[in-house]
């Protein structure tokens, strides 16, 4: 029984004594390997985010670990992944390319009226309607056909004036101006020629006046009836032409750049579901609508069927004319962070840059970059917003430590951090994820 106590005792002696001998060793090792290496900080073993410009022990108490020279970690302003950690992370790149950009900017509109095609009818003398013919709203009237008469006794008087001056013409160095200067006043009243020559020649005033569409159009507006009393300058009738309407667009103030007059345009109505319209641009209104922030595009849309109606909306599609050739990035390789829009690049062997742009305008899939890539170079376009994540801690602890090289000067770098020095509460404060960030945006 003794024999075989003494035979387990040996036994886990020598286990102790080689377990001692082989740590040593590591210990060892470890040195070595640190020696030719500078401790660029320290950081906890569980808690990424808590580092230190010196050895010590975390919130945790666990101590920290050293990030040497040359380890993935030490390099703040790049990152490093894994193979398979990329893959888990779904990561893709795509390439930087120079090409044409285009866009095709989508509003919604309003159908109006064609200002050019509007007309409306007054009178310049008081009187009262006695006979209408265009007697209903929506009408469709001919160029020239009749309105509607009007008794004045404005006008009455003139006429027999007139006829007046051209009875008692005589001859004389000032009868012909006499009858110019009747004629005019009777023609001021606008009333049509026929009328005047009709005057001429049978010398009797006529009691009415019969009022003429001035175009082909539809009655949208009527306020003249029959015995009613009308003012001059009032409007009785408003006559549209609807052969050609205007489509007001509200497009975006970020694409207020890519539209220009000429350029191609569909239009798309509730009303007439798959029935895509051409239409052009017209005109770009030089005002902005400071509350909707948009800019009014007015398109002219041909409705020869008259199968369009003012006061509808619509889907408008503008195709602009294609940019330059342009150094491009698909839109969704860009993060944006307020002030600043950052793309990861892609440096090859799982290492990733974090890099500043300055963006032009946008296109229908891609941003036109003006500053901070080159054709060729490849970025992230899935999975960039994790890497977004370690790039902005590493940039809080690159803050907060002020530079890549461990600010102890008088303990050489080589120094083994197996043992590290009790860090002093003070050393400690302000190394979490919270106050690494908040340092960061504090400088």
């Amino acid at each position: 029984m003794i024999a075989r106590q003494f035979h387990i005792f040996a036994v886990l002696w020598l286990a102790a004594s080689i377990a001692s001998c082989g740590g040593d060793e590591a210990e060892q090792g470890e040195s070595a390997s640190a020696g030719d290496r500078k401790a660029m900080y320290y950081k906890s073993p569980m808690d990424p985010s808590f580092v230190s410009k010196k050895p010590g022990k975390d919130a945790m108490g666990m101590d920290l670990v050293p990030v040497y020279e040359g380890d993935p970690g030490s390099d703040l302003s790049q990152i490093s992944l894994f193979g398979q950690t990329i893959q888990r992370m779904g990561v893709r790149i795509a390439k930087v390319e120079k090409r044409k950009l285009v866009r095709l900017v989508r509003a919604l509109g309003h159908i109006e009226f064609d200002e050019a095609r509007v007309s409306k009818v007054n009178v310049k003398f008081d009187g009262w309607i006695e006979k209408i013919w265009a007697n209903e709203t929506g009408k469709l009237v001919e160029e020239g056909a009749r309105l509607f008469s009007v008794y004045s006794p404005e006008l009455v008087a003139t006429q027999e004036e007139y006829v007046q001056i051209l009875n008692a013409q005589a001859a004389g160095p000032h009868s012909a101006h006499l009858v110019r200067s009747a004629r005019q006043r009777l023609l001021q009243y606008d009333v049509p020629l026929s009328f005047v020559k009709r005057l001429e020649k049978t010398r009797k005033p006529q009691r009415t006046v019969t009022i003429r569409s001035p175009q082909k159009g539809y009655v949208v507006h009527k306020s003249a009836f029959e015995g009613s009393f009308v003012a001059k300058g009032a409007n009785l009738y408003t006559l549209a032409d609807l052969d050609a309407l205007w489509v007001i667009a509200d497009v975006f103030e970020f694409d207020a750049p890519w539209v220009f007059p000429g350029q191609k345009a569909t239009v798309e109505l509730d009303y007439l579901p798959g029935q895509i319209q051409e239409a052009s641009v017209d005109y770009v209104y030089p005002t902005l609508n400071a509350k909707q922030r948009t800019l009014q595009v007015r398109l002219v849309l041909p409705n020869p069927e008259v199968a369009v109606k003012p006061g509808m909306f619509a889907t408008v599609r503008i195709h602009t004319t294609p940019a330059g050739a342009t150094i491009v990035v698909p839109s969704e390789a860009v993060i944006h962070s307020g002030e600043r829009n950052v793309a990861f690049v892609s440096l090859g062997e799982g290492r990733f840059e974090p890099r500043e742009l300055k963006l032009g305008v946008l296109g229908d899939e891609d941003y036109q970059v003006l500053q901070g890539l080159e054709e060729g170079e490849e970025v992230v376009v899935s999975g960039q917003f994790l890497l977004d994540s370690e790039s902005r801690l590493k940039e809080a602890v690159k803050k907060m430590l002020g530079s890549n090289i461990s600010p102890s000067s008088s303990e050489p770098a080589s120094k083994p951090a197996s043992k590290p020095a009790q860090g002093t509460e003070s050393d400690m404060k302000g190394m979490d994820m919270k106050e690494a960030n908040d340092a960061g945006q504090n400088n």
